[in-house]
């Protein structure tokens, strides 16, 4: 059984991609998409801020740079009197929406953060890019409200989102800037991934020029990432998959130990391509990450059922659902379900059976729990009358 994870990148394909996370982010432009820590006191004693950059001319924002000063509609909530970076003191920019679920869902997060650094100085600050009236609506509503225990704001004609989101080349939210007690760019990322970068740059422990580095790194491979899609993209419009794998195999030999990029060579060749030596790649990812249990099921569930693949290596999806079932420590309904589909393809219908029993066992009482005691039906099915059930 397919399990919701974000470690599968090959979605432009149609693969085997993974539902995404409530935590993962968002893409900016898509309409609604469906989806106790102590730090040292900031020193008493203010440090001089340079001059802010101006949020209507900023056009690049990078780590260790000034950030730009906010220019905001209105604040609905929260530090009303917000008017700009206090020296010595850190702020968060938070952008969101009310159509993100990703956004809404890290809202608790941010209100659990915004409490405990209330009495060292830090504002928490919630922009979104929509209309007044919009977030009005969604803040008033006391679900929200109460979820909401931090600043909220609303962005004058974007001019705050281009400012930071555009200037700093993310498109996808929640995403938090983090503003040290200098006004400079000290941190950028998921917000549900700040506590550890909060706490030190609070404390004054931060290395902002090791971020920068590390950061600077993550953007290059992130814009490999969407080059590599981009190409798979073409390759299933053309069904000429030859560029795309090698812009694919020049991907991999920069980064040769993302587990994504492999994912995605191991899907595309066994599925679209229908190369058998895809299994070889297969085999190599089970070696390296045969701890790994949400992958060892991705890779054992797409060999099992996927539609685009004509070959099916059942020995390599056994061993694959084995490491899964190993590395979850036997408690997981969804990893045993897919143990027990691939006893069931190689035959052996008394250990599906088995098997499947221990996923009943292990399931809620909802659909992906239905789904398991139905096919706990055929396997018995199977079992009795000695071959495979429709």
């Amino acid at each position: 059984m397919k399990i919701p994870m974000c470690i599968i990148a090959a979605t432009s394909l149609g693969l085997a991609a993974a539902a995404i996370a409530q935590h993962a982010p968002a893409i900016v432009g898509q309409d609604k998409p469906s989806r106790a820590i102590e730090g040292e006191q900031i020193a008493a004693m203010p440090q001089p801020v340079p001059e802010p950059q101006d949020a209507k001319t900023a056009q690049t924002l990078n780590i260790g740079d000034q950030a730009p000063k906010p220019i905001l509609q209105k604040i609905l909530k929260g530090n009303t009197d917000f008017d700009g970076f206090t020296p010595g003191k850190v702020t968060v920019m938070e952008f969101w929406a009310t159509w993100c679920g990703p956004c809404k869902a890290g809202m608790p997060h941010l209100s659990e953060l915004q409490k405990e650094y209330k009495d060292q100085g830090v504002d928490i600050i919630g922009v979104s890019n929509e209309t007044l009236a919009l977030v009005e609506t969604f803040i008033e509503k006391p679900q929200w409200d109460k979820k909401t225990g931090y600043t909220i704001a609303v962005d004058q004609d974007g001019a705050t989102n281009n400012a930071y989101m555009k200037a700093a080349k993310r498109n996808g939210i929640p995403c938090a800037f983090v503003v040290d007690g200098e006004g400079k760019v000290a941190w950028i990322g998921h917000p549900m991934s700040m506590d550890e970068p909060l706490k030190k740059i609070v404390a004054g422990e931060w290395d902002r020029n090791k971020f920068q580095a590390e950061y600077e790194e993550s953007q290059k491979a992130a814009q490999m990432m969407t080059d590599v899609r981009r190409a798979m993209g073409e390759a299933q419009r053309s069904n000429d998959f030859g560029p795309a794998m090698k812009t694919l195999d020049a991907a991999i030999a920069k980064m040769p130990n993302d587990a994504n990029l492999q994912m995605m060579k191991f899907q595309t060749m066994i599925g679209p391509m229908n190369d058998p030596e895809g299994y070889q790649t297969g085999w190599a990812i089970l070696k390296a990450n045969r701890d790994n249990a949400m992958m060892m099921n991705a890779i054992a569930w797409y060999t099992l059922d996927d539609a685009a693949v004509t070959d099916r290596d059942y020995e390599f999806a056994m061993a694959a659902a084995k490491a899964a079932e190993t590395a979850s420590g036997g408690t997981n309904p969804a990893i045993l379900d897919t143990l027990a589909r691939a006893y069931y393809e190689m035959g052996d219908f008394d250990m599906a059976v088995k098997v499947q029993k221990k996923a009943v066992e292990k399931s809620d009482d909802d659909a992906m729990g239905e789904g398991i005691r139905k096919q706990l039906e055929k396997y018995q099915a199977a079992a009795k009358a000695g071959h495979k059930t429709a």
